[in-house]
């Protein structure tokens, strides 16, 4: 282990969060020289670019895999994002249970009202878990009154 590796761990310094990939991503960004159409394609705005690679953030709404970031990439002759890659996205989303309503004895069902693919389980009334059919969409992030949600690359 490194000497630097071995400080972070004592001092508990925290890594940079990762970037969450966009959906139907390939997994090598060529977007050098590239114009962005990706980023201007999503009505939901909900791709940046750095003039490197493209990154997903949730803003007022979530990801409904319209496929045309994937089919603005390809026009170009790109292969980043492109259909025959899956419409998944590579994040992990999670409960805060210390801070969600359900978990606290509130009824409150807002994230899984706002679930598509039932990416989210009740126990009874209460204790909402994320399950194995979440995609990642982030359509829950910003229906949770407490923003008790949250999305982050892996």
């Amino acid at each position: 282990m490194k000497r630097r590796e071995i400080f972070k761990k004592i001092l508990g310094a925290k890594d940079a969060p990762k970037t969450i990939n966009p959906p139907y991503f390939s997994g090598v960004f060529d977007c050098i020289d590239c114009s962005a159409s990706c980023v201007k394609s999503c009505e939901r705005e909900l791709l940046s670019f750095d003039d490197v690679s493209v990154s997903f953030s949730v803003k007022n709404l979530g990801c409904n895999f319209c496929k045309k970031c994937a089919l603005a990439c390809e026009d170009l002759g790109k292969d980043v994002l492109n259909l025959k890659h899956e419409a998944k996205i590579e994040a992990k989303t999670s409960i805060d249970v210390s801070t969600c309503l359900a978990w606290s004895g509130v009824v409150c069902s807002s994230c899984l009202d706002s679930c598509r693919y039932k990416g989210i389980d009740f126990l009874g009334l209460f204790r909402p878990v994320i399950n194995q059919n979440c995609i990642n969409c982030g359509e829950c992030l910003n229906v949770c009154f407490k923003g008790s949600i949250k999305m982050q690359g892996i």
